[in-house]
C-alpha cells in the first residue's frame, strides 16, 4: 500500500512539474488538460507495471536458487539469497528474501541466526498467509532445536488455524510434520512422537526431510536408551 502511495505521490508530482511546462511556454490549456489526462494516468500505471515486473524478476531469481535447497547445496541457497539481497529494493519483497535466508540458516542448524532474522520479521507486516506460514514454521522449529520450549509451544499451538491449510501440501505438509514430531518430544510424548515419525516417513520421500526424520529417529533412540539406563 505504501508502495502504491508513492507511486501516485510521484504522479502527482509530474503533473505540477508539467503544469509549470504548460505555464512557462503558454501551452494552450484546453489542449495541455487533456493531454495531461490522458498522459497521467498513463504514467501512473507505467510505474506500478514496472514495480510489478521488477519483483517479479526476483521472485524467478529466487526459485531458481530454491532448487538448490532440493539439491541440498544449502551453503550455495545462502549464498545466492544474501546476493540478491544486496541489491533488491522494497520493503516486502526483501522481507520475503530475508525470510528465505533465515531458512538456508535452519538448513545449516544455524539456528542462533535464523532466529535474530525471524524475529526481526515478527513485528513487520509479512503479507499473504503462505509468507506468514513459512516464517512461523521455521522460527517455531529454530525455538525447538534451541531448547526455548515454552516459546516454541506458544507460537506452535497460536498457529495451528494457519497450519491447517498447509497440511496437505508437500514441502509445507512436511515440515508441519517435522514441527508435530518435534513439539511430542518437546511435551514427552515419545510414542506419539514414533507414530508421527513413522507416518511422515512413509509419506514424505525427499531426500531433504528424510534426512531431517533421521535425525528426529536418532534424538528418539538416544532417549529410549536414556530411560533404560
Amino acid at each position: 500500500m505504501k508502495r502504491v502511495i508513492k507511486i501516485v505521490t510521484i504522479g502527482i508530482c509530474v503533473g505540477f512539474v508539467l503544469v509549470i511546462f504548460q505555464k512557462s511556454f503558454r501551452i494552450d490549456e484546453t489542449a495541455f488538460m487533456r493531454g495531461y489526462w490522458i498522459a497521467a494516468p498513463a504514467i501512473i500505471i507505467g510505474a506500478v507495471l514496472i514495480n510489478v515486473f521488477y519483483n517479479l524478476v526476483y521472485l524467478n531469481k529466487m526459485r531458481k536458487i530454491a532448487k538448490l535447497l532440493r539439491e541440498q547445496k544449502p551453503q550455495e541457497y545462502i549464498d545466492g539469497i544474501e546476493a540478491l539481497l544486496k541489491t533488491a529494493k522494497g520493503k516486502n519483497l526483501r522481507n520475503i528474501l530475508t525470510l528465505n535466508l533465515a531458512a538456508g540458516y535452519v538448513e545449516i542448524k544455524q539456528f542462533d541466526m535464523a532466529i535474530t532474522m525471524l524475529e526481526g520479521l515478527s513485528a513487520k507486516h509479512l503479507k499473504g498467509s503462505a509468507v506468514n506460514a513459512a516464517h512461523r514454521l521455521n522460527l517455531c522449529i529454530s525455538y525447538f532445536e534451541t531448547g526455548q520450549h515454552e516459546k516454541a509451544m506458544a507460537l506452535y499451538d497460536g498457529s495451528q488455524t494457519l497450519f491447517k491449510k498447509y497440511r496437505d501440501g508437500n514441502i509445507y505438509g512436511a515440515n508441519i510434520a517435522l514441527l508435530d514430531i518435534l513439539a511430542a518430544i518437546g511435551n514427552k510424548q515419545y510414542e506419539r512422537a514414533e507414530k508421527l515419525l513413522d507416518s511422515a516417513n512413509k509419506t514424505y520421500d525427499d531426500a531433504r526431510f528424510q534426512k531431517a526424520f533421521h535425525e528426529v529417529a536418532h534424538t528418539l533412540n538416544e532417549i529410549k536408551d536414556s530411560q533404560h539406563e
